[in-house]
């Protein structure tokens, strides 16, 4: 089984530029970029909703209503699910989310006014236990008689219980040193590109 999309993390990372602003202080990019970990990971938003000059209920919502839109079209790439399908996915992809593990080290200001942030991260193997289990449990269902090469609700279900089995299984990979870059608009608002957070979905979860 593929990873997930690019394109949860692409999103967000877009959106979280907004409304960041150094307002002529010393802006604290570690912060940031953890509070953007944070929020994209461990369901934490607190810190991620200063940044953004939000209520702790709006950067939630602002988050969960992205994560559920994007959901709705990688389902619907494959079929028609059903709105409880797609809570189903949201709920079983934040459980794999968060065994994302990271630590936010110093940040270093450049001289074009951007920082550069290190990260430690300690790569997950989840997408591996995915493919594997996904293997096991398409025989098992084809055994019993539920195939999900011919269903599309048998083929979400394979998908969310291969990824419980998967997120329970979960092995981590030696740590490695991640560098984030974070950069000022001309608004002079703080963000990270949309290829950084891509680059730190693939660190903080290793392909087969």
């Amino acid at each position: 089984m593929k990873r997930r999309s690019k394109v949860l993390t692409a999103a967000l990372a877009a959106m979280m530029c907004l409304g960041l602003v150094a307002c002529g202080k010393e802006f604290d990019a570690a912060g940031y970029t953890k509070s953007v970990l944070d929020a994209n990971y461990h369901e934490e938003y607190a810190k991620y909703a200063e940044f953004r000059n939000l209520s702790e209920k709006e950067a939630a919502k602002e988050i969960e209503d992205n994560r559920t839109a994007l959901a709705e079209r990688e389902l619907t790439g494959i079929g028609e699910p059903t709105e409880e399908e797609i809570a189903a996915y949201v709920a079983s992809t934040k459980t794999l989310e968060k065994l994302a593990k990271y630590e936010v080290k110093e940040a270093k200001e450049q001289e074009d006014g951007s920082y550069i942030v290190t990260v430690e991260i300690t790569p997950s193997l989840v997408y591996t236990k995915i493919e594997e289990n996904s293997a096991a449990l398409t025989e098992e269902m084809i055994a019993a008689g539920e195939s999900p090469l011919e269903s599309e609700q048998a083929f979400f279900k394979l998908l969310n219980e291969s990824i419980a089995r998967a997120v329970e299984a979960n092995e981590y990979d030696e740590p490695t040193t991640f560098e984030v870059k974070v950069t000022a608009d001309e608004s002079g608002a703080y963000g990270i590109d949309e290829s950084q957070m891509a680059d730190i979905q693939d660190a903080l979860f290793i392909q087969p």
